[in-house]
């Protein structure tokens, strides 16, 4: 009996230490993961730092820089994609603001968990800069964000069409079909919140009721997107050639560096990788994300170490975007400051 009021005890005071630091442990154990994956990318295929240097001097700069002005344009194209969406919420903001902010974003993204954390900044800085509630404000980057998702289930479906229909001898075409699909009924119930009625049954459930009043704004603000068909399409088309530019950046990277796979074969894997990566296990998918682009291109036969470094090019290129974000984060407040004095 004492035995088992001591292990309760243990367990007790386990669970207290771990809900008192749960966000330094998560986060610890996140960057663990990300550096552990990473590590044993490196370790498995480069015997020492001789060989990485030999793969790094085989690269072709040209088509690295490239490669990197794509994410340039990325940036700028889901600023202009954010700028349209906000504009039906009656905010009118600079591309050079939101690019601003989107860059930012990039950078916390470096830092938090998932490759979502971004969204909180800029979310946090259009409501700062608008006085736009929160929640709208988190809705218009939640339709953005699914936008996106969509795009990417397009970009696989249409891998398909191309002949992309196994990995590793495993059939992939009902998980595509089943995820496309997926996409397109939430993007539409997102679109339209009051198809089920869900807000006349909330008002009869007490529960549901309390519920539904702290996330009016939020439903409101769905709702609100109806009425803008055209700029919804608009929005899907810039998704579009987003992903492309993401397919172009990856296809860059890979022939920099002497893989011969094919555009059409990143048409298959971008959208896949983009998907695992936002699942909340490492620091803003950081190994997740690399590990999984691996294990793609060494199924469609690249070599080994020409993924991993292909990976690593990738990874280096988020990090210098990130790197200037963090620029401009730290920046802002004294260009802001100066504006201020200007005025006074």
């Amino acid at each position: 009996m004492k035995s088992t009021a001591g292990m309760k005890n243990i367990l007790k005071k386990v669970r207290d230490f771990y809900l008192r630091y749960k966000k330094i442990i998560n986060t610890t154990l996140r960057i663990a993961i990300s550096v552990g994956l990473i590590i044993y990318l490196i370790s498995s295929q480069f015997k020492d730092f001789k060989t990485i240097s030999v793969t790094l001097k085989e690269i072709d700069i040209t088509l690295a820089l490239l490669s990197f002005s794509t994410i340039v344009y990325g940036i700028w194209i889901t600023a202009y994609r954010w700028q349209t969406l906000l504009k039906t919420q009656g905010i009118r903001l600079s591309i050079l603001s939101l690019a601003s902010s989107t860059l930012i974003g990039v950078f916390f993204n470096n830092f938090l968990p998932t490759s979502i954390g971004g969204d909180v900044y800029r979310a946090y800085d259009v409501t700062k800069k608008t006085g736009l509630p929160m929640s709208s404000s988190v809705s218009v980057l939640v339709v953005e964000r699914l936008s996106g998702i969509i795009a990417s289930a397009m970009f696989a479906a249409a891998a398909l069409f191309l002949g992309f229909t196994a990995i590793g001898g495993k059939s992939i075409i009902v998980p595509i079909v089943i995820f496309l699909a997926l996409s397109i009924i939430i993007f539409f119930l997102i679109l339209n919140p009051n198809k089920f009625g869900l807000k006349k049954l909330a008002k009869k459930i007490k529960f549901l009721s309390k519920l539904f009043e702290k996330l009016k704004n939020v439903y409101n603000t769905f709702l609100s997107f109806k009425k803008y068909k055209l700029t919804i399409i608009k929005v899907l088309f810039y998704s579009l050639t987003l992903q492309l530019a993401v397919v172009i950046n990856y296809w860059l990277a890979s022939r920099a560096l002497g893989i011969s796979l094919d555009l059409t074969a990143f048409i298959f894997i971008v959208p896949v990788v983009s998907i695992i990566s936002m699942l909340p296990i490492s620091l803003g998918g950081i190994g997740v994300r690399e590990g999984s682009l691996v294990f793609l291109m060494v199924s469609l036969e690249t070599q080994n170490a020409k993924a991993v470094m292909c990976s690593l090019l990738l990874l280096a290129m988020s990090l210098i975007m990130g790197v200037i974000g963090g620029l401009v984060y730290a920046i802002r407040p004294l260009i802001a400051k100066k504006e201020k004095d200007r005025l006074v």
